[in-house]
């Protein structure tokens, strides 16, 4: 059952419509990210469940307790809907102590002095950071200040924590660390939370379920390892994670088909031929498959989809190689290899893919339609 439900919402400034009848449903207890690039509408809509944006219509409702609904014009206060929230940049007052910015809200909701001690502890000790409290954010790195804005949040003891992008101002190796960090917590705590990223690593990571958002509308969503190997569109197999596109000429008219071919004439295997209901309709869908899925060999073997290409260029990157092969009328396909499997560039090699990992994915924005679905 359901309990952070977003229902038909929209949300538009002037003619642009920055969420476009957007449903999204939350169980207790999981972690939800919205994915996508900067203009996409993730922010937008977690604004519009935190409060701070008002939409022009459709509902939001947490635990059963309706937080916003157009038709009868209920709209539930940012400070009374229980939600907590960490923001990108931290918000925290440079002039209070860690101690005194975790006590704040405490404070306003008229907890006695001695429980906001003891919660604010707590917290510090929750989130690794006891000990600082009568320090001052400037003190703290990017890190640190982020576990206390995190504790902060938890304080209040919210149905439900939002996350805007909270490790983008933080350098890499301690954004790695602190994805997993995060995650860990959350699944600790047990809590409901709803994080927006633009970043495909940390949304796998983090998160029991990917909502990927494109253009005010959700292109694809499900367990990260779900959309990640299924993507069904080009859009959401581009933006998470890197993809092969070869287009698609025909489809073998034959019943339960499932061999393809590229407008070049290399003919490919997939099991997801089959499942388009009219094969003559191919204008709006490519090839598609993983640099990861390749198979390099320098002899011809008797795996499917074994086909001849030129090695165009051929990168070692230390765990990995890339490889970029010319399949035929310029069409280029990039392999990545685990360990040093480079080739000379203008070298003859085969390559390979498993026709599970072929996918006909649909050429735009929009989900693509049932036929097309995974079972």
């Amino acid at each position: 059952m359901s309990f952070l439900k977003v229902n038909n919402l929209i949300k538009t400034y002037g003619s642009f419509r920055a969420v476009d009848n957007v449903s999204i449903n939350v169980e207790r207890g999981q972690v939800c990210s919205f994915l996508g690039p900067s203009g996409c509408g993730k922010t937008t809509t977690l604004r519009c469940i935190a409060g701070l944006e008002q939409a022009d219509s459709g509902q939001i409702s947490l635990g059963g307790r309706t937080l916003f609904n157009s038709d009868d014009r209920t709209i539930v206060p940012p400070e009374d809907r229980d939600l907590g929230m960490v923001f990108q940049s931290y918000a925290l007052w440079p002039h209070k102590t860690i101690e005194a910015n975790l006590a704040l809200g405490l404070r306003i909701k008229g907890m006695p002095s001695g429980e906001i001690r003891d919660r604010v502890e707590e917290m510090l000790e929750l989130v690794g950071m006891g000990g600082t409290g009568r320090r001052f954010p400037a003190s703290l790195s990017g890190g640190q200040q982020q576990r206390v804005a995190l504790a902060r949040a938890l304080a209040l003891q919210p149905k439900c924590i939002l996350f805007d992008e909270p490790l983008s101002n933080l350098d890499l190796l301690l954004r790695e660390r602190m994805r997993f960090e995060i995650r860990e917590l959350l699944v600790k705590i047990g809590i409901t939370a709803v994080y927006v990223t633009h970043d495909q690593t940390e949304a796998m990571v983090i998160s029991d379920h990917i909502v990927v958002l494109n253009q005010g509308r959700i292109e694809r969503e499900g367990a990260p390892a779900e959309v990640y190997n299924y993507p069904r569109d080009r859009f959401t197999a581009e933006f998470l994670g890197r993809t092969n596109i070869v287009p698609l000429d025909r489809i073998n008219s034959n019943p339960g088909a499932k061999t393809v071919a590229a407008t070049n004439g290399v003919l490919f295997n997939s099991l997801d031929a089959g499942r388009l209901e009219d094969p003559s309709e191919t204008s709006d869908f490519v090839i598609a498959f993983r640099p990861e899925s390749m198979v390099v060999t320098d002899e011809q073997t008797n795996a499917e989809n074994c086909m001849k290409a030129t090695v165009v260029e051929s990168q070692f990157l230390g765990s990995t190689t890339q490889i970029v092969l010319d399949i035929g009328q310029g069409v280029n396909v990039t392999a990545i290899l685990l360990g040093n499997q480079a080739r000379k560039e203008g070298s003859q090699v085969y390559f390979s893919v498993d026709p599970r990992n072929v996918f006909i994915l649909r050429d735009g924005t929009g989900s693509a339609p049932a036929a097309l679905e995974v079972a």
